[in-house]
C-alpha cells in the first residue's frame, strides 16, 4: 500500500522538487522555500509549527500516543552556482541546491501526504521535521533547544541523505559512525616582512603555511588516526616583492570518532606552533568545532533493513565499510535518540553523467523520489510497530 501510494504521487513529487530547486537559500534565510513547504502542508490538511523562523515540524498524531518517531529533511542550498545540465535551473545567480536537499524536503512532504492518509493505521505518531542551516553552523541544534523533541516526545530519529555516486534503487547504511565531525580551523601566522630580494632577512610567513601545510598532510599516516586534515585557503601578501608579515591558512579537520576528534585538536595545535616557532614565526590558531560525528544505531539500521526488504523498489542494500568525512548536524538527533542515516542512491548513468554532491553540476535522478517516500514512510510505521510499549 504504501510503495503504491508513493508511485502514485511521483509526478506531484517532481513538481515538488523542482520548485524547490528554483529557490536555493541558505542558512536561516529560507523564507521561500518554508513558505511553500507550510503551504503544501496547509493543502494537504496538516498543522504545523514554526520553529527557529524557518524550521517546520509537523506531527501526524496515530491511533495511540505510545510512541513517536521524527523523520528530518534539511532545506538549505548552497552558495554554489548552478552549472548542471539538468533541465530546471536554480533562479538565483549564484545560488543552488548542490547537496539535494530540495529532494529531501520533496520527500518528506510526500511521506507526510502518504502517512496522513493512513494515520488511523499507525501504532503513534509521526512527527517531521524541515530544518534549515544543515550546510552552515547548523539548523538541528537550535530547533532541539526550541525542544522539538517534546509534545509528544521522540524515541527515535530517521534521515535520509541522496547519494549521486550510488545507483538510483540502492540505499546506504553502515553501523556506528557513518559521517564525520566536520570542524574547521584558522591560523594567522605572524612573521617579518620585507624586501622579496632579502628573504634572509624576513620571516616570511608563507614559507611557515607551507611547512604546516606538509606536516598536516602526513597527520592522519603519522599518528595513526582514521581522520581528514585539508588546507583549503591560504592567503598573504599583496604584491609581488614584498614578503608580508601575516599569512592566514583555513581548513578542515574530520573524524568519525569524538576520541580522535579530541587528540586531532591538540595535535593540529602543536605542530602549528612548533613549525612557527622554529621558523622564527609565531600563530594565532582557532580551532572551530562543528557538529560531533552522526552515528547509527544497529537496531534503528535493522529497521531500515526490514523496511527496505518490503519495497520493490529498493533493489538492493549496501553496506558501507567505512564513514564519510562529510558531515550532518543529524548527528544532534541521534545524540538525544537512537537514529539512523542512509544514504539515498539518485544516480543513473544511463540518464545523466554523475557528479558528486557540491558538486556545481550535480544532478539527481528524480526516479529516487518515489523511493525515498515510500522508504521514509514504510520505516515511520514499521519503527511504531516494532518498538510500540
Amino acid at each position: 500500500m504504501i510503495e503504491e501510494k508513493a508511485y502514485g504521487m511521483k509526478e506531484e513529487l517532481i513538481l515538488i522538487r523542482r520548485a524547490l530547486h528554483k529557490i536555493p537559500e541558505t542558512e536561516f534565510e529560507e523564507f521561500k522555500t518554508s513558505d511553500f513547504i507550510r503551504e503544501k502542508l496547509n493543502e494537504y490538511g496538516i498543522p504545523y509549527e514554526v520553529v527557529c523562523k524557518t524550521g517546520t515540524v509537523a506531527t501526524i498524531h496515530g491511533k495511540n500516543n505510545d510512541k513517536t518517531v521524527l523523520l528530518r529533511a534539511d532545506i538549505d542550498g548552497l552558495p554554489i552556482n548552478d552549472e548542471s545540465k539538468f533541465e530546471i535551473k536554480s533562479e538565483r545567480e549564484g545560488f543552488m541546491h548542490a547537496c539535494g536537499h530540495d529532494i529531501h524536503a520533496a520527500c518528506l512532504l510526500g511521506t507526510l501526504k502518504l502517512l496522513n492518509e493512513i494515520k488511523g493505521t499507525l501504532n503513534g505518531n509521526v512527527k517531521c521535521i524541515f530544518q534549515p542551516a544543515e550546510e552552515g553552523n547548523g539548523g538541528a541544534l537550535p530547533m532541539i533547544e526550541e525542544n522539538i523533541m517534546e509534545n509528544p516526545h521522540v524515541d527515535a530519529a530517521f534521515a535520509l541523505h541522496v547519494e549521486p555516486l550510488e545507483q538510483t534503487g540502492n540505499i546506504q547504511i553502515k553501523d556506528g559512525p557513518i559521517m564525520a565531525s566536520p570542524d574547521d580551523f584558522k591560523i594567522v601566522v605572524h612573521g617579518v616582512g620585507g624586501h622579496g630580494a632579502y628573504p634572509e632577512k624576513c620571516v616570511n610567513p608563507l614559507s611557515v603555511c607551507a611547512a604546516i601545510l606538509n606536516k598536516y598532510h602526513n597527520v592522519p599516516e603519522e599518528y595513526g588516526l582514521p581522520c581528514v586534515v585539508t588546507i583549503c585557503s591560504l592567503n598573504g601578501g599583496t604584491c609581488r616583492n614584498a614578503v608580508p608579515d601575516t599569512a592566514v591558512m583555513t581548513g578542515t579537520a574530520r573524524s568519525a570518532d569524538k576520541k580522535t576528534r579530541k587528540s586531532l585538536i591538540n595535535i593540529l595545535r602543536e605542530i602549528a606552533d612548533n613549525t612557527a616557532a622554529d621558523m622564527g614565526a609565531s600563530i594565532e590558531f582557532d580551532f572551530n568545532i562543528l557538529f560531533p560525528p552522526v552515528i547509527n544505531d544497529a537496531s534503528m539500521n535493522d529497521i531500515i533493513k526490514q523496511s527496505a526488504v518490503k519495497l520493490d523498489c529498493v533493489k538492493n542494500v549496501i553496506i558501507l565499510d567505512k564513514p564519510s568525512m562529510a558531515g550532518d548536524d543529524f548527528a544532534y538527533f541521534g545524540e538525544k535518540v537512537p537514529a539512523s542515516y542512509f544514504k539515498l542512491g539518485v544516480g543513473n548513468v544511463k540518464k545523466d553523467a554523475v557528479y558528486p554532491i557540491h558538486s556545481p553540476k550535480f544532478i539527481a535522478d528524480e526516479d529516487a523520489l518515489p523511493i525515498g517516500c515510500a522508504l521514509m514512510a514504510q520505516i515511520a510505521a514499521d519503527y511504531l510497530d516494532t518498538f510500540n510499549a
